[in-house]
Order: C-alpha cells, then structure tokens, then sequence
C-alpha cells in the first residue's frame, strides 16, 4: 500500500482520525474513525481534560484498527492568531531564526508564549528593498502543548502539527488546475465545528485569510434549550431531528434553529466581507462548507440565501479516494466531520523550486 500519514483531530465533541495513503496527488482514506469525548473534555477548541481525552483517543485506536502511533495534529481555536505580515527579505532559515524578533509587534501575545511559524505568500520590491509577504501563525505555547500532552499520554507521537483552515484547503479545496474557469473569485472553506468555526479563504491552494470564531453547532442546541425550556441534551437531540416524547412542534424547533443559524451565518458573511474590504479586487466566487455543525437540516440553503455566490458540501472523499467499506448514506454523514482529518493526513504540496 506505501506509507500512510494519519491526521488526528480532536474536537470539542468527538475525537477524529484519519488514515490517508499516497501524496496530495493521488491520496487515498484507507482508515477512519471517530469516538466522543466527555462533555467539558475539550472546550472552545482546546484541550482541558488531557486524561479523558487521552482515554478517548486509546478508544479510537482500538476501534479504528490503527496501528501507526506517528500523528499529524490540528489546531484552530482563539488561542491562534493567524496574520498576513511583510518582512524584509531574508533566507528560510535565517528568517526562521530571528522570527520572533521580527514579529512582536504584529500579534497580541508574547512570543517567548508563542509557537511561530509561516507560510510565504510571494516577493516584491519595495523603495529598492526585496520584501517578503508571509501568512503568519501565532499559537499559545500552552494550548498547544495541552494537545501534544494528551497524545502522548495515548502513547501516540505527534510528528507534527498544522493548522485546521489549513488542512481544510487541503482536504476540501479546490486545486488550481481544477477551478472551474466560470468561477471569477477566491475559494472559501467554512468548517463548522460545535464551539468553533474555522474560515479559510484561499486561491488555487494559496492561504489569502484566515478567522476562528468562537461559535458553532453548540449555539444552535443552547438557543433551542433556551427557547423551549428543555436540557441541552433533549435540545440536541430535537436539533438532529430525533423523535422526543412530549417535544414540541417540529417546526417550532425549525424555527428557533433557522433564526440562530441566520445570525451565524451573518457572523460568516461578515467575515468574508471583512476579506474583500480589504484586500483590493478581491471577492469571493465559492464557498465551500464542513464540519458537523453544517448537518443541521435547512442549513446550507439557508447559507446559500445569505451569501451570494455558489455554495457547497465539502467532499473529504473527492480529492482523496475512500476505501473506507460505507454505503451513500454513511458518507454523507462521515465527509463532513471527517475533513480536518482528512487534511491533517495529507501532505502539502511542494512549491517548485
């Protein structure tokens, strides 16, 4: 079969990981499998339980048949700042070295608490001085480590460790050479988790702007608890459509889900418009949506209503192949929730040189 990569993605409801073969090219989900964590394990998109998600993710191990302990991580929550920067021009490694001096004054927390690293975006020339443009990535070195931490304590090795919007353009996005020539625009990734959505704009693989808002899937379960006056698990439960005894009207439930999800969707509109404010000529020409959080009945046509250009599920299994043995209707369910994985596990593609 050749050498597997296996993305871990450890979200705030469940544990997800996926075993991709092959390079970015011609990548194949040979494994996949995911395990919920205890209410409270993991909050906003970070690690606060390291043991009870430790024991989840020994769990999914187990059930998931895998036998590779090397993992690929993802983080994408408010502990991560994410900005495009420019820089006088300097070698990789020397810029490397001195990163940290050199960007202070552009992220908001201390650098010695900080895990640095970049992405060039391109060179230009400015007043006779060759400039460099990087997309620039800040985590707390506590988040961080608090992710690393419960790994290892699944006897699992962390090899490295990515940013989620990232492995979204991987996973999801649409390579340069398959950009349908109708579309005049940039691409946008919108991963709906249950506390946290990651945004990603890109261009032909190109990263252009990244936001994380601390909202989700979860906001939708509270204000249909709040509305109704039952528990968040009976509200979570009337969300995915499920039967309850004595529950109210199905369309009262429609109601107070569409009204939250619209304000969401404002959130996410706001965003891109925010992207193309601000950076001249640009626009959005598609949108492209995962995570659980986008399961919610109603949502993406709702989504489509609210953000004018062409909307679409992200299809974890298009760019790379799935062996995984499901029927139409296990990987309609699987794709959402499994493309951070996915991205995790496949590997970047290399500029040339």
């Amino acid at each position: 079969m050749g050498k597997t990569r296996i993305g871990l993605d450890i979200g705030s409801t469940a544990v997800r990981a996926a075993e991709v073969a092959g390079g970015p090219e011609a990548a194949t989900v040979v494994r996949a499998a995911q395990v919920q964590v205890p209410v409270g394990a993991v909050e906003n998109g970070e690690v606060r339980q390291p043991d009870a998600v430790a024991e989840a993710l020994r769990e999914l191990w187990s059930r998931g048949g895998f036998k590779e302990k090397k993992v690929f991580l993802g983080v994408g929550n408010q502990r991560v700042v994410v900005r495009e920067v420019t820089l006088p021009w300097l070698p990789e490694k020397e810029l490397r070295e001195s990163l940290g001096y050199q960007v202070q004054e552009f992220i908001p927390i201390s650098v010695e608490d900080a895990v640095l690293d970049f992405d060039p975006l391109g060179e230009f020339e400015q007043e006779g001085r060759r400039m460099l443009r990087i997309m620039l990535v800040a985590a707390q070195k506590l988040m961080v480590n608090m992710v690393v931490q419960a790994a290892e304590q699944a006897k699992l090795d962390p090899v490295g460790i990515d940013l989620v919007p990232f492995a979204l353009v991987r996973s999801v996005g649409t390579s340069e050479g398959g950009m349908n020539l109708d579309q005049v625009g940039d691409e946008a990734m919108i991963d709906v988790g249950a506390h946290v959505t990651n945004i990603c704009v890109h261009d032909g693989g190109i990263t252009r702007f990244v936001r994380i808002l601390p909202s989700g899937g979860r906001d939708v379960t509270l204000a249909i608890a709040r509305g109704l006056g039952v528990d968040d698990e009976v509200a979570e439960r009337l969300k995915r459509g499920e039967a309850v005894e004595g529950a109210p009207p199905v369309e009262e439930v429609r109601r107070i889900a569409m009204q939250r999800a619209a304000a969401f969707i404002d959130e996410v509109r706001s965003s891109l418009e925010f992207y193309t404010a601000q950076v001249p000529g640009a626009r959005i020409g598609r949108v492209v949506v995962t995570g659980g959080g986008s399961k919610l009945a109603g949502f993406l046509e709702l989504m489509q209503e609210r953000i004018p250009v062409t909307v679409e599920r992200g299809r974890a299994f298009s760019r790379a192949t799935s062996k995984l043995p499901l029927d139409d209707e296990a990987v309609a369910e699987a794709e959402p929730v499994l493309a951070v994985a996915v991205g995790l596990a496949t590997p970047a593609k290399r500029a040339a040189a």
